[in-house]
């Protein structure tokens, strides 16, 4: 077994084809609360993988308190193949639309979080949760903004081009792009 990444979450294991993501014991943490939140978030990210409607890794166990083992999706990182094809943005927003639509909200939604491989592939769901919220799905939208403006900024158009594969997939866009607005404008403020 092979130690791929560590996170403040978890640690993320290679092992043969599967990757095991097994959450780590936080020491400043009563021991009780510690447990409580493992197990959740920890059957919170399985009941979504299990739930996802788009390409994601296959669960392949878990032992509901610490651990997921999945599929070990072998692809690259969109984060490294975007700027050269940057027709993938639509097909990004495509599918950010269908998981908002099954009231999932990713939490996380950044270009390193996604494998292509014949197709875009999105993973580490750890800070995934449910909701049907508008507020929830803008906010999801805007931070992965943020996140493209950071790690893309060559290329301007790429979150314009993920809105419109959004906007022909998810049948609540035009609540969810309006409450987008208010949120950049909350936002804006915060960094001034």
């Amino acid at each position: 077994m092979k130690e791929l990444t560590s996170g403040a979450e978890a640690t993320i294991f290679l092992d043969k084809n599967q990757i095991i993501k097994k959450r780590v014991k936080k020491n400043y943490r009563i021991e009780e609360i510690d447990s409580v939140l493992r197990k959740s978030r920890t059957r919170r990210e399985a009941k979504i993988l299990e739930k996802i409607p788009v390409k994601a890794p296959k669960i392949l166990g878990t032992n509901k308190e610490d651990t997921i083992q999945m599929e070990f999706i072998n692809g690259k990182k969109v984060r490294d193949v975007l700027d050269e094809n940057v027709s993938l943005a639509e097909e990004i927003g495509t599918k950010v639309a269908k998981i908002h639509d099954e009231g999932i909200i990713h939490g996380d939604l950044t270009t390193s979080n996604m494998i292509l491989k014949e197709e875009i592939y999105f993973i580490d769901f750890g800070l995934s949760f449910f909701s049907e919220k508008v507020e929830d799905k803008a906010v999801d939208l805007f931070l992965f903004e943020r996140a493209l403006d950071a790690t893309h900024h060559d290329q301007p158009d790429l979150f314009k081009q993920s809105l419109e594969g959004y906007k022909k997939s998810n049948p609540e866009s035009i609540d969810i792009l309006t409450r987008l607005e208010a949120v950049r404008k909350r936002g804006r403020n915060k960094t001034r």
